[in-house]
């Protein structure tokens, strides 16, 4: 053939084909055009196309027919710039599309985890721990999918991610890759972010966003290390015109073809395995049979030996029950605390040691992770001086009404000349201010057990446990034992114990303080006042009673309120003539020059302030008693609404 025929044939051809990913990329990139009204959300957006193309076409494992599939991969993304392409990938690989809410319980592949900064990353961390979990129990037969989570290159440099990517190099999380987008611009910011993670023991590595060849090496070459990865998408403005759009329904079917037969295989091993019934279980979040039976059983067996104990050694008490009652629980635990020489879970795999050290911020972000992921029951365990470093995960829990269990003890705050400095005075406030947070206080073994029960019973949001000893238990609560296993917590507050006649003052109290206010108890009815104790552990449960119930607890007697912390909200509870002694300050250590610090909360000093609210009614004024048929109560004492 004549040279200038070949020339002439060459430029006839025309540009090569786009290649299967470049053409899944066109379309994720005009999808977010029409989905996306936020111009700089969808510029963000538009650098992740061509991995996600990559990602979903070729290695991401999931099945559109069955979008909650137990064993199918994780796809997370952690920061609102990327908004949009869960959506978009869902409807253009055929699933249905996740709710358009920020909601981490968004059913399919893809999930919507955004929510503090770095806490998404974090997440997803704690869903790689999950897997890693249930595949030691169940083994990679039943458990063998990866975590891809996609963020901001600005999340990586948050304490939580950092946090969170230390524990995970420890852990040996290999089965978790973040994915973060950036602009060649960018590229020295990130630069000096990615040796931390490195340091960590990830690996990391930088590809061109859109390159799809070299996006598909990095994949496959991280997914054969064992170690967390990391690949940061850099970017580059694109001056070229955008290729158009062909709607071609089968750009996924390979996709698909590979999930459903990947999934089928995987149900073919599930029948034949003997841990069906109780993988199925689990996948499902519901707990064993009889499990609650079981649980009370126990406190009757070893009510000799817990009877005496202190809070947090009742909780450690109870987490050793529910070990072996409920195989799903899995325990994160600092090391600081009552709870930190906890032993390790003993798992098919070995032992694992589930400690996380100082790093609370991460800790908490793992178990949020571990919640979203399904199949195990999250807790974690730290002190109560510490919930301010997990704020932001306990709101991200209490967001997403993910099921998370905190026990935080707050033991040695009353001890040594910087005992004020950690003391948590105003946490127990912040606390109970936040939406869909349970928080309970409880005063003994019993009440402790009573609200581990609560906290497991309860699904949809976070309950945290606030556990002490600070005061010696010489002696259980005797008035209790009349009302066998009733579990009188589940109503937030009950009548402890009732006045010996007419109820002239109630003491209402959290936590041990209602041990000194049955001591207070006894001295102002030696002085001839009829005190009632009222014990009070969860404000939330007793706020949702019907008000009848409340004004019975409580009666319309002056009200004392009584906790080892601030009295910010007890005004819902003692009216506006209540007396509240507590902790208004960072408090004190006692000593022999301060014998009466105002963080010394004792029997006497409430008598004498019972003693002071009631002086109007002493010297003549006419009472009013529980019941409220009596005579007339003093001034500005009549009923008071608790729901105000």
């Amino acid at each position: 053939m004549p040279e200038d025929q070949v020339s002439i044939t060459r430029a006839d051809a025309g540009p090569p084909a786009p290649s299967m990913p470049e053409r899944l990329a066109t379309a994720i990139r005009h999808a977010i055009g029409i989905h996306e009204p936020d111009s700089r959300h969808a510029l963000q957006a538009r650098v992740m196309a061509g991995f996600c193309a990559v990602l979903w076409s070729r290695f991401l494992r999931f099945d559109p027919a069955s979008p909650d599939w137990p064993d199918r991969d994780r796809f997370i993304v952690s920061s609102p710039l990327y908004r949009v392409l869960p959506r978009i990938m869902a409807e253009l690989s055929g699933q249905l599309p996740p709710p358009p809410t920020p909601d981490a319980r968004a059913a399919g592949t893809g999930r919507q985890a955004y929510g503090p900064s770095g806490q998404g990353l974090g997440a997803a961390i704690g869903m790689a721990l999950a897997e890693q979990t249930l595949a030691a129990r169940f083994g990679r037969s039943l458990v063998n999918h990866r975590v891809w989570a996609l963020g901001c290159w600005t999340e990586l440099s948050t304490g939580v991610a950092l946090e969170s990517a230390a524990l995970a190099g420890e852990m040996g999380l290999d089965r978790v890759t973040l994915v973060v987008g950036l602009w060649q611009g960018e590229r020295a910011q990130v630069d000096a972010i990615l040796p931390r993670y490195s340091a960590s023991g990830w690996s990391v590595r930088k590809v061109d966003a859109g390159n799809a060849e070299q996006i598909a090496t990095a994949i496959a070459s991280l997914q054969r290390t064992h170690k967390p990865c990391l690949i940061a998408c850099i970017a580059t403005p694109d001056t070229t015109p955008a290729p158009p759009v062909v709607d071609d329904p089968g750009l996924w079917a390979g996709a698909a073809r590979r999930g459903a037969s990947a999934r089928r295989s995987w149900l073919r091993r599930l029948l034949k395995d003997r841990q069906k019934a109780d993988f199925e279980r689990m996948a499902r979040n519901q707990r064993p049979a009889f499990w609650q039976p079981d649980w009370q059983r126990s406190w009757r067996e070893h009510g000799a030996t817990a009877s005496r104990a202190a809070p947090p050694f009742a909780a450690r008490l109870g987490l050793e029950t529910l070990h072996e009652l409920l195989p799903e629980l899995t325990c994160l635990r600092s090391r600081q605390g009552m709870m930190a020489d906890l032993s390790t879970i003993r798992r098919a795999g070995g032992e694992q040691d589930l400690s996380c050290g100082t790093q609370v911020n991460g800790m908490g972000a793992l178990l949020n992770g571990i919640a979203i992921h399904g199949g195990l029951l999250a807790c974690g365990a730290s002190t109560i001086i510490a919930v301010d470093r997990m704020r932001p995960a306990l709101r991200y829990a209490a967001m997403t009404g993910q099921q998370v269990i905190y026990l935080l003890t707050d033991d040695d705050m009353h001890r040594g000349e910087s005992a004020g400095g950690w003391q948590p005075v105003e946490q127990l406030a912040s606390l109970r201010a936040m939406p869909n947070m349970v928080v309970f206080r409880p005063a003994d073994h019993r009440e402790t057990m009573e609200c581990m029960e609560l906290a497991l019973r309860r699904t949809d949001g976070p309950s945290l446990l606030t556990l002490e000893s600070t005061f010696s238990l010489s002696t259980p609560l005797p008035e209790r034992e009349q009302h066998g296993l009733t579990n009188l917590c589940a109503r937030g507050g009950y009548v402890l114990a009732e006045a010996e006649g007419p109820r002239q003052v109630t003491l209402v109290a959290t936590g041990q303080e209602a041990i000194v206010a049955l001591a207070a108890r006894r001295l102002l009815r030696d002085e001839g006042i009829a005190a009632a104790v009222v014990s009070l552990p969860c404000w939330e449960l007793f706020a949702a009673q019907k008000m009848t119930y409340r004004d019975g607890v409580l009666g319309t007697a002056p009200r004392i309120g009584i906790e080892a912390a601030s009295g910010f909200g007890w005004e819902r509870w003692l009216g506006p003539d209540g007396l509240f002694v507590g902790i208004d300050g960072f408090g004190a250590a006692t000593g022999p020059d301060r014998p009466d610090s105002p963080a010394d909360i004792t029997p006497e000093r409430i008598c004498r302030d019972a003693m002071r609210l009631l002086r109007p009614v002493l010297a003549g004024a006419p009472i009013q008693t529980a019941g409220g048929n009596t005579e007339a109560a003093p001034p500005g004492m009549a009923s008071v609404d608790a729901s105000v």
